[in-house]
């Protein structure tokens, strides 16, 4: 092993959380961190079906995202004025928020420097498990371990998204997904 006592964690919500970069920071400042992203229209989407499978959202698809400003007005004002509330609409119901990448990763590197971040995306680990599973280990720098295909965690099978609301939110997301490859320095899949 290259490195000795390495301990890892995973949490999607670290990278949408408006306070987890300093509180990293602080606790961890020699972090090797990685973000996973995955293309935001589907990641809404799919976000969507979670909550309704839990029995959390009633809404259609396009009437959750219609709302989604109304759900979360004041919720994260009071999340940073107030460190230890917990907001249930910011965790359930924030379906686009979470795929505008690049304010969030700009927080990340705002505490920590670029090269203690590695950002892979969802679309290179399944074409390329095992290459993008190694330059994870690499960036790491622990020993190499084989992982064959990309695992699945809470995968589901739902419908189809309506072509109309794909339409929309992909015009939606072009403007941060700009922001993003340029962020980041390099062409997006999505």
């Amino acid at each position: 092993m290259r490195r000795g006592g390495v301990v890892g964690e995973a949490s999607p919500s670290y990278l949408f959380h408006p306070l987890a970069p300093e509180r990293v920071a602080r606790v961890l400042p020699d972090a090797r961190l990685i973000g996973l992203l995955r293309n935001p229209v589907e990641r809404a989407f799919s976000h969507y079906q979670h909550e309704v499978a839990l029995g959390r959202e009633q809404l259609t698809f396009e009437d959750a995202l219609e709302r989604e400003d109304e759900r979360m007005a004041g919720e994260l004002e009071r999340m940073l004025r107030d460190p230890t509330y917990f907001s249930h609409a910011w965790w359930n119901y924030t379906y686009a928020a979470r795929g505008r990448y690049a304010e969030q990763l700009e927080r990340w590197f705002a505490a920590f420097p670029r090269e203690r971040l590695l950002v892979l995306l969802t679309d290179e680990l399944a074409a390329d498990t095992a290459g993008t599973y190694r330059r994870a280990l690499d960036f790491l720098d622990v020993d190499e371990r084989g992982l064959d295909s990309y695992p699945r965690i809470f995968e589901r099978e739902y419908g189809e998204m309506d072509p109309g609301t794909r339409a929309r939110l992909e015009h939606e997301f072009a403007e941060p997904n700009r922001r993003l490859a340029d962020l980041l320095g390099r062409e997006l899949p999505w």
